[in-house]
């Protein structure tokens, strides 16, 4: 009986042997790849992933240290780390990982942007970031190293301040753009060449010379929540929230781009990147929200980055003065996709639950779908002239 035990131990530790040499090996680094590949905080999970660092370019060399699920764990810099699906990973095998050397820099103004280079001598991992009072875009260069000489501020450039930096630790160099306005307003960063290039969006004078990009939640296969008592479906009548504002602004001569007018499927990942190549000035997610709580109801906004907080907040306020629609709050660091890019000031508006009974009766009600539509436009117009 003993012996028989024992052979049974050892079938299960060879199984158990055979499984895990039939894993993807870990490879020693990673070069980023794929359509917008992402750097998360950590391997946490909810219903929207991880907590995210932000966006990063391609062909970005980083060390694996650990697999972790779907992910990579990999390695910033000697203290930093961070996690990234590995479908957004091409595996390298044999390579060398030395210190970046950061050189001149050059902030310039061009004909929609200003732009500020930062030469390197190779492609390192980064993150950005936004802060307030005052208003500021940091970035972090990891597995970087200052050899800075000088900094050439153009005349050019309207939105920057002031540019510098600190070596915050050995390998972390740590940038500071100072704007010249205290709202943000849109910035992407990437690699062009060595070059790390920020591009800073400049603020229209006026509401009439903006681009509005609106997005109807949800759509074909897609279905969102359905109502407690109609049963209507999210995914229909963000539609109709969507066409009623596109109205509104057309009749007002501002130009609109709609993520979807049909019953289509559109991934979130696409949603983001038809927005980058259109490059609208402003970003409007119209969603209905749901709840295992029937009590729960009211409109709610939210934004993803602190810099695009003034922006959800004006919007809410406005609905706010809708009658009979509650107040289900401001909602920051939501890590919902298409209001993640930091390209443009964007908004995600949850009009009301489709799981309250008094929230559903308003949303079924066409008046109620223009009124929304009309206060969303002059939350908008508020905000514009505030910053002007």
């Amino acid at each position: 009986m003993l012996f028989k035990k024992l052979i049974f131990i050892l079938f299960v530790l060879f199984l158990q042997t055979q499984f895990i040499a039939a894993q993807d090996p870990i490879p020693p680094y990673i070069l980023t790849a794929g359509k917008l590949p992402q750097l998360a905080y950590s391997s946490g999970e909810d219903r929207l992933g991880s907590a995210k660092m932000g966006y990063i370019d391609t062909s970005v060399l980083m060390k694996v240290i650990d697999t972790v699920k779907n992910l990579y764990k990999v390695q910033l810099s000697a203290s930093r780390h961070a996690f990234i699906e590995k479908i957004y990973t091409q595996p390298i095998d044999d390579t060398v990982l030395p210190i970046a050397l950061c050189e001149s820099w050059r902030v310039k103004g061009g004909d929609e942007f200003d732009s500020v280079s930062f030469s390197l001598n190779g492609r390192v991992p980064y993150k950005s970031w936004m802060e307030i009072n005052p208003s500021r875009i940091k970035i972090e260069l990891y597995n970087a190293q200052s050899n800075i000489n000088w900094i050439t501020q153009l005349s050019s450039g309207k939105t920057v301040k002031n540019v510098w930096y600190e070596q915050i630790e050995s390998d972390v160099l740590q940038i500071t753009v100072e704007l010249v306005k205290q709202q943000h307003y849109g910035y992407s960063v990437g690699y062009n060449g060595k070059s790390l290039l920020l591009k800073l969006r400049r603020m229209p004078a006026d509401i009439r010379k903006m681009t509005v990009a609106i997005d109807a939640g949800h759509g074909g296969t897609n279905l969102g929540a359905s109502g407690i008592n109609s049963g209507i479906l999210e995914k229909n009548y963000t539609v109709l929230f969507a066409k009623e504002l596109q109205k509104i602004l057309k009749k007002q001569k501002i130009k609109v781009l709609m993520v979807r007018e049909a019953d289509t499927t559109i991934d979130n990942k696409d949603r983001v990147l038809w927005a980058q190549q259109n490059n609208p000035d402003v970003f409007i997610s119209f969603h209905l929200n749901s709840s295992g709580r029937s009590d729960a109801k009211g409109a709610s906004t939210y934004y993803k980055h602190i810099g695009y907080r003034s922006f959800t907040q004006s919007i809410l306020k406005r609905l706010l003065e809708i009658k009979n629609l509650e107040e289900f709050g401001n909602i920051g660091s939501f890590n919902f996709q298409p209001i993640q890019p930091t390209e443009y000031p964007s908004c995600l508006v949850e009009v009301a639950f489709l799981s309250n009974e008094q929230d559903e009766k308003m949303i079924l009600d066409p008046k109620f779908r223009y009124k929304v539509a009309y206060q969303v436009y002059l939350g908008i117009k508020d905000w514009v002239k505030q910053w002007k």
